[in-house]
């Protein structure tokens, strides 16, 4: 590993990380971001030998009931179990979650897709919401599967996740610092400043992105079981961009005045400092939706915990490479390999 200062994409720096060359049919951010809905990842859960679907009471009355997945690794292994965490209007199933999960099953990785409160089919069995900054519920799976399946911790734990998720994950492992669950962690094109990500949002192509975030919030906060008053369904309804909805709905249901203390208050990118797990995190400079000087404004170092991924091309989530590969599952696998 060199020594000298990283670059503006950092690449060179870690033997681990080869450079990205995007697909020559989906050059661009827009294009790499769209490559994401031609992921046809076979893992099925109702077909994969040895899966075993979870449900995860919480504590409260009447308590919500998230679920997940678990596939053990298909070869006796001493490797940790990795989670996979989503993005906003995913869910455990999604294919970038599955894909990501092939990937990591073949390395005899075994792993845990992961539904967010209300999510997929934690969705029926829970009426309160997820929100970026809420890391209670991680906590209460990894106590769950320490205490109930412990056969599935015994190597210890680590984590993959994706977008917003990304962002919960990192206060997780900020607020738990050195006792923090995970040994490592990946990170895929996480929206450190909120704020900022919501803002980008609204201007100019980005609105395309923002509209079809916006309809898939309003999906799952609208869901038959969800816990809202007639306001409060109304200012769902009637929001007319990501930024109106966290300041009309989310924060003052969550006891925030407003979009920007809401942000303000949840976002990674002001606890990155206490982070001692070993994470890497991925960004392309052409993400449509999370802005580049978030990333390269910061100053990293090449002596960790936090190692930055940055190419000049993946868009959000889609790192889409000259070979039809995922870029960010390749080199996930090998920082895995190379930090347990």
């Amino acid at each position: 590993m060199s020594q000298r200062p990283p670059d503006k994409f950092a690449i060179s720096n870690f033997q681990w990380l080869d450079p990205f060359e995007p697909h020559r049919w989906w050059p661009g951010g827009w294009l790499q971001t769209l490559s994401i809905k031609t992921l046809r990842p076979e893992l099925d859960v109702d077909r994969h030998d040895g899966c075993v679907a979870f449900d995860v009471p919480g504590d409260q009355t009447p308590p919500d009931v998230l679920s997940g997945f678990y596939f053990p690794a298909p070869a006796e292994t001493s490797k940790p179990t990795v989670i996979l965490f989503h993005g906003m209007g995913g869910h455990a199933q999604s294919g970038y979650m599955r894909s990501m999960a092939e990937r990591l099953l073949a390395a005899d990785y075994p792993v845990v897709l992961w539904n967010n409160r209300g999510a997929g089919s934690s969705a029926r069995n829970c009426m309160r919401f997820h929100h970026p900054g809420y890391t209670d519920d991680i906590a209460l799976l990894v106590k769950y599967l320490r205490e109930q399946r412990p056969e599935w911790t015994q190597n210890g734990l680590a984590a993959v996740a994706f977008s917003l998720g990304a962002n919960v994950l990192l206060r997780y492992l900020a607020e738990t610092e050195g006792d923090a669950a995970f040994r490592a962690a990946s990170v895929v094109s996480a929206p450190l400043d909120m704020e900022t990500t919501s803002m980008n949002l609204r201007n100019g192509l980005n609105r395309i992105f923002d509209r079809y975030l916006l309809k898939k919030q309003r999906e799952e906060l609208l869901r038959e079981s969800a816990e809202l008053t007639d306001d409060e369904r109304r200012a769902i309804q009637e929001a007319s961009s990501v930024w109106e909805l966290d300041d009309q709905f989310t924060a003052k249901h969550l006891g925030y005045d407003g979009a920007k203390d809401f942000y303000r208050q949840n976002s990674a990118i002001y606890v990155l400092d206490k982070i001692k797990t070993p994470t890497l995190l991925f960004h392309a400079s052409d993400d449509p939706v999370v802005d580049e000087a978030v990333f390269t404004d910061r100053q990293w170092t090449t002596s960790g915990p936090l190692y930055p991924a940055l190419a000049a091309s993946g868009g959000h989530t889609g790192f889409l490479d000259r070979q039809g590969k995922r870029w960010h599952e390749r080199a996930t696998v090998r920082f895995f390999d190379a930090m347990l």
